[in-house]
């Protein structure tokens, strides 16, 4: 998926982390969970591959690998690009 097609994805619909039943929205390349404060966030492709960078919790900017074609039907999945762990699926 192109990067502009994943940004009019992203800002179509308020999704559901399905871990904790949270609501995140993204919106003019900030992020929005529970209507809490928003955080900054920016695609970027590396070697046909995209990332979604923002800083996590008290951590250096993250980039999580997103996922648009998991076979369990869920629009997206982040893994951490370093260590390839799950950690959000968006539903």
């Amino acid at each position: 998926m192109q990067i502009q097609e994943l940004y009019k994805l992203l800002y179509s619909r308020i999704f559901y982390n399905l871990a904790d039943a949270s609501r995140i929205r993204f919106n003019n390349q900030v992020v929005f969970i529970d209507r809490r404060a928003g955080v900054p966030f920016s695609l970027k492709n590396e070697e046909d591959v995209v990332y979604l960078e923002m800083p996590l919790y008290n951590k250096e900017p993250s980039l999580l690998r997103v996922v648009t074609d998991h076979p369990d039907g869920s629009p997206l999945h982040l893994y951490e690009k370093e260590s390839n762990v799950e950690l959000l699926v968006l539903d």
